[in-house]
């Protein structure tokens, strides 16, 4: 009995090794999937974005009410693509990862460019949060949020142009 347990022990850990990931090779990896969904964003390929994400995923953008299903997510890009909005530059960079058994919490920062009609061009930085569920050995976005470093009010007003920079950047300015 002892020599069934202590192979099953070993077995398991084996295995847990042979699948697990590192933060740093995790990070890695998804900064190469933000390099591809970014320039599916800039492209305007939804459907290729969609394929990033689970079945039933959850989407919690700035100003905007929590989706919750891939066709809430289309019916959202439809609307904003309709009203003119384009992106025209766009970069995710993961800073950090959590990862807890077949779930990876991704934590990085965002700069996006846009074209607004009747207000030009928009720039926007910020923080997003993304949990990946390992699906099928393929990592799959589960819910996703993201929001702005920036106080949209202040910038209209033209006040405090530098609201929301990241106080270690400015120091090492």
């Amino acid at each position: 009995m002892k020599i069934y347990f202590l192979t099953c022990v070993a077995i398991l850990f084996i295995s847990s090794q042979l699948y697990a990931q590192s933060e740093d090779e995790l990070i890695a990896k998804f900064n190469e999937t933000n390099k591809k969904f970014s320039q599916m964003m800039i492209d305007n390929d939804l459907e290729g974005m969609l394929s990033y994400y689970a079945e039933n995923p959850i989407s919690m953008p700035s100003y905007q009410p929590m989706l919750r299903s891939l066709d809430a997510m289309r019916e959202s890009h439809k609307q904003q693509h309709e009203m003119g909005m384009k992106v025209t530059a766009f970069e995710l960079t993961a800073t950090d990862v959590i990862i807890e058994g077949n779930i990876a919490i991704e934590i990085g920062t965002y700069t996006i460019s846009m074209d607004m009609p009747e207000m030009g061009t928009m720039d926007d930085h910020g923080k997003y949060m993304n949990v990946w569920q390992k699906q099928d050995g393929d990592w799959k976005l589960r819910a996703d949020m993201w929001n702005t470093d920036m106080n949209p009010w202040m910038k209209m007003e033209g006040e405090h142009d530098d609201y929301g920079k990241d106080e270690e950047t400015d120091k090492d300015e």
